[in-house]
C-alpha cells in the first residue's frame, strides 16, 4: 500500500509538471511563425501639369510721361500698354493747300507690327500709329482685340497713300489692299474723310525711321 501511494504521489507530480510546462510553452512565441511586416512605401504623388509660364513682363518709363511705366517687348495676347517711340509726321493733300500733322507711335519692330492698336479704348483725333517694314509687302491688316474703329491707310515706299480701307472693331476679316505698300498709317475711323484728305495725298515719313 505503501509503494502505490508514493507512485499515485509521483504520477501527480508529473502531472503537474507537464501542465505547467505546456501553459510555458504557451506562452512563448514560435520564430518561424513570426512574420515580419514591412511598410508600404508611400504613395508615389503624380506630378501636375506644368502650367503655362506667365509671360515675363519688362518695363521702362516712357520718356515725358512721368509715372508712365510700360512694358519694352509689345503682346498681341496682353493688354499691357507697350513702349514705342513717338514722332510728329505731316500728312499733305496732293495739291500742297493743306496738311495736318499728327502725333504718331512707330511700330518698326515685328512684336510691335503684331500688337498695333489692339486693347487701346480711345485714341486722340490727331494721333496714330505708323507701322514700318522692312520692304513692300501685300499682307493684310484685322482687326483682332481692336477696340476702336480705324481707317488703314496702306501707304507707298514715297509716303503716298495708295488705299485706304475702314476697320470694324474686333473684325477678323483680313483687310488686304490691291498693290504692295511699304507703309502703314492708322488713324481713328473716318479721320481721313473728316481731314479732307485720301487716296494720293502724302504723308511724310520723318527721316531715320526704318524697320528693325
Amino acid at each position: 500500500m505503501r509503494y502505490a501511494a508514493l507512485l499515485l504521489t509521483g504520477l501527480a507530480a508529473l502531472t503537474v509538471t507537464l501542465a505547467v510546462t505546456v501553459q510555458a510553452g504557451q506562452g512563448e512565441s514560435d520564430p518561424k511563425s513570426t512574420t515580419t511586416v514591412t511598410p508600404e512605401p508611400a504613395a508615389k504623388t503624380e506630378a501636375s501639369p506644368t502650367a503655362e509660364a506667365t509671360p515675363e513682363v519688362h518695363r521702362a518709363v516712357v520718356p515725358g510721361l512721368a509715372g508712365d511705366w510700360r512694358p519694352e517687348r509689345c503682346s498681341a495676347n496682353i493688354p499691357y500698354p507697350c513702349l514705342l517711340p513717338i514722332t510728329q509726321l505731316t500728312v499733305t493733300s496732293a495739291d500742297g493747300e493743306s496738311s495736318v500733322t499728327l502725333t504718331v507711335e512707330i511700330a518698326n519692330r515685328s512684336d510691335q507690327r503684331q500688337r498695333g492698336l489692339m486693347f487701346r479704348e480711345s485714341m486722340d483725333e490727331l494721333a496714330g500709329m505708323l507701322f514700318v517694314f522692312p520692304g513692300d509687302r501685300s499682307g493684310g491688316f484685322w482687326m483682332r482685340n481692336t477696340l476702336i474703329p480705324l481707317d488703314i491707310a496702306y501707304l507707298g515706299a514715297d509716303g503716298t497713300v495708295l488705299e485706304i480701307v475702314h476697320g470694324v472693331p474686333l473684325s477678323l476679316d483680313i483687310l488686304t489692299p490691291t498693290q504692295p505698300y511699304r507703309y502703314t498709317l492708322e488713324v481713328n475711323g473716318g479721320w481721313f474723310e473728316r481731314q479732307g484728305l485720301g487716296v494720293g495725298d502724302v504723308v511724310a515719313i520723318p527721316a531715320g525711321v526704318e524697320a528693325r
